[in-house]
Order: structure tokens, then sequence, then C-alpha cells
């Protein structure tokens, strides 16, 4: 897990340093003055201890360097709302369960929060959007690799061959609960995260979406397979810190539940390539070619990772891309709501001047971005 960490971490690290390329929105407004020394001092810390982590025994030294791994990172999370990518929240909770459990319960509590992830990922993808954007493009893709065609399919036997990718991660997540059939899931998934490397390879959200899948590959095959079974052992003195090991796992597998509720957001409630997600866009000329005009190819280019798939983060970059850039100019910004499941139809509205600070009201979280993206942050003390 620490290897693998080290990896996406590097690939995308500009992501985690205090830039100025893409605006950065903490989750709560308190931080927007915060100075750039805590995310390098956090980043760093982060990276000792998974550096520790490739060399420690078992132990109160692992156990630390796991800590010293998730501790900062979630600081450097609230810090900006856009470094909750889904690997860095998973390698998170990963941690912690670990490093609170006892060795026999953190096997299994990552074995539920890994099954927790294929399902809702595949419910999340029985989905009209998915199944006419994203799933057919991923179809057309596969095919096509054989040299084939799915120009001249029926509709229905297209729309159906595309279903047929969320309801394999359905069975996936179903399949590693059963033991009979566990050993079928696992190649199924192996089968998957393979064929999504050869989909995905020229993909332009970076190479963290291919280490992502290369690290799923290792761990359903290391905690479903090859994992030796620990002896029951007597845990006097951990039940307390175990406790916690349970209440995370518990948090991470009920949260995806209240995204309907617009509590959970999308990508913690794993709903990964799943264009239904809510979005919002700052409405501009079409002549006009600039990389904020385009939220996600801005933050591929930029950072090397996915734009954070939530209208609540797209507002807020919105507004800090039209005070940085065209403050003389109201453009308006659009907003929509999650797209319906069944039609694809969305709840869109346009907004502008006075709308655009109401529009903040209507959220829980921050949507200022943080004194780094205007410089008013980067004063010699910092």
């Amino acid at each position: 897990m620490a290897g693998f960490a080290l990896l996406l971490f590097a690939s995308t690290w500009k992501l985690w340093t205090p830039q100025d390329v893409f605006p950065q929105i903490p989750f709560l407004a308190s931080l927007i003055t915060t100075p750039t020394s805590v995310d390098w001092i956090c980043l760093g810390l982060a990276a000792s201890g998974l550096v520790i982590c490739l060399f420690a025994k078992e132990g109160k030294a692992l156990n630390t360097a796991l800590i010293l791994f998730a501790l900062p990172t979630i600081v450097l999370i609230l810090l900006d709302q856009h470094r909750l990518q889904p690997w860095a929240y998973q390698l998170v909770v990963l941690a912690i369960v670990i490093a609170t459990s006892t060795k026999l319960n953190a096997v299994r509590r990552i074995q539920v929060i890994t099954v927790s992830i294929y399902i809702f990922s595949g419910v999340s993808k029985l989905d009209y959007q998915f199944v006419h954007t994203v799933g057919d493009q991923m179809l057309s893709t596969l095919i096509g690799i054989f040299g084939l065609t799915t120009e001249n399919w029926p509709t229905q036997i297209r729309n159906s061959a595309v279903l047929c990718f969320p309801t394999a991660e359905i069975f996936i997540g179903v399949g590693l609960l059963i033991p009979k059939i566990r050993n079928y899931a696992v190649a199924s998934a192996v089968v998957m995260h393979t064929a999504l490397l050869v989909l995905l390879f020229n993909d332009v959200s970076g190479s963290g979406v291919l280490i992502w899948n290369l690290f799923f590959i290792f761990q359903i095959i290391w905690i479903f397979y090859r994992q030796p079974k620990p002896k029951l052992t007597p845990t006097a003195n951990h039940s307390l810190l175990d406790s916690i090991g349970y209440l995370v796992t518990l948090g991470v597998v009920t949260f995806p539940l209240t995204q309907p509720m617009r509590i959970c957001d999308h990508w913690p409630a794993w709903q990964v390539y799943a264009p239904r997600c809510s979005r919002a866009k700052l409405e501009s000329p079409i002549e006009n070619n600039e990389l904020w005009n385009n939220f996600g190819q801005w933050s591929n280019q930029t950072l090397a990772v996915p734009v954070y798939p939530q209208a609540r983060f797209e507002f807020a970059v919105a507004v800090a891309a039209q005070q940085k850039f065209n403050p003389s100019r109201g453009l308006s910004i659009e907003i929509s709501e999650a797209s319906n499941r069944w039609d694809g139809t969305r709840i869109s509205k346009r907004i502008a001047g006075d709308q655009i600070k109401m529009q903040t009201r209507e959220y829980w979280l921050n949507t200022r971005a943080r004194n780094t993206w205007t410089n008013k942050g980067n004063d010699k003390r910092q």
C-alpha cells in the first residue's frame, strides 16, 4: 500500500503543493488563509510516513508510520477539496484501519471496504448517462481493440452490453462475500482492472488512474486470495483502539448511503466514471478557448488529475476563475444537479451578479478559494 501511495503522490505531486495554477478550495472557510508552509510540512510528514512503512516491521513502528501518513494527508485534503481523490480517500482509510485494528480484524475490515467500493461503484453506473456516454465510449474502445465496431449494433443490444460493466462490478462485490465463488470474483476483478488499464492507457486524466487500478489488482489478490488466515490471539488492551478501526470501517461503508440526501459527495460515495454527478461551469463566449472554460481539461493539464466532480466545488472554481481572470465581465455560472438516473435529464440554473453570493449560502461547506490563488497569502511570513 505504501509503495503504491508513493507512486500516486509522485504522479500527482503538484496537486499536493500550494500551487496557484488551479484554485484551491478548502473544506472550511477558516482555512483559506492557512500559510503555504503547512502544505509543505504535511506533505513531508506524509511522505516520511510512507517511506517508513516500506521498512518498518509489524508493531508500533508500523502503526505509527501509518498514522504519520494518514493525519497529515487529512490536513492536506482539508486545505483543498480537489485533493479528495478517490484513491487518496481509500489509502487514508486503509492506513487508519490497519493502524488501529488487530491483524485479523484489519484484513476483514479491508475486505468489507473493498466490497462496498465495488458495489457502490457498480450501482452508480446503472444510469442513463453512463450507458449513453462514458460506458458507450468504453464499449467502443474495447470492441475496437479486436478490430470490431459497435456502430451497426441495435440500440438495445448496445445498451445491454454497456450495462455489463456495472453489473460485473456488482457481481464482484457480492461474489467476494460468498466463499464458494470468491475465487471467481477475484479473477473477474483482475480481468476488469486489466481491461481498464488497457482502456485508460491514453486517458487524459493522467497516470494516477492507471496506478490506482494496479493497486486494486494487488489488493484484491492479497486480501482475498493470498492473504493467510491469522491465528486468533487474545486482544486484551487493544479493544479501545480496535474500536476506532471498526467505527472508521462502519462510517466508510455507510456514508455513501447519504449521497442522495446531498450529505456525501460523489467520489466518497465511489461514483467513479459516473457522469451523472452534479456540476457547474462558467458561461463564456464560444470563441474564448482559455483552459478555465473547461474545468476538466484545466485540471488534467495543470495537476494531472480529474476535476473533483461536485457542483459545490466547481461553482467555487468558477467564482475563483472569474475573480482572477475576468473580474470586469459579469459572466454567469450554470449549476446542474445530478442527472436523473432513468432519462438523463438535469435540473439546471444560471446565476450571475448578486445571485452568485446568494448561492454560496446553499452549501454547507466552503466555496472560497485559498489566498494562494490571488497571491494575497504569499507574504514573507509564509
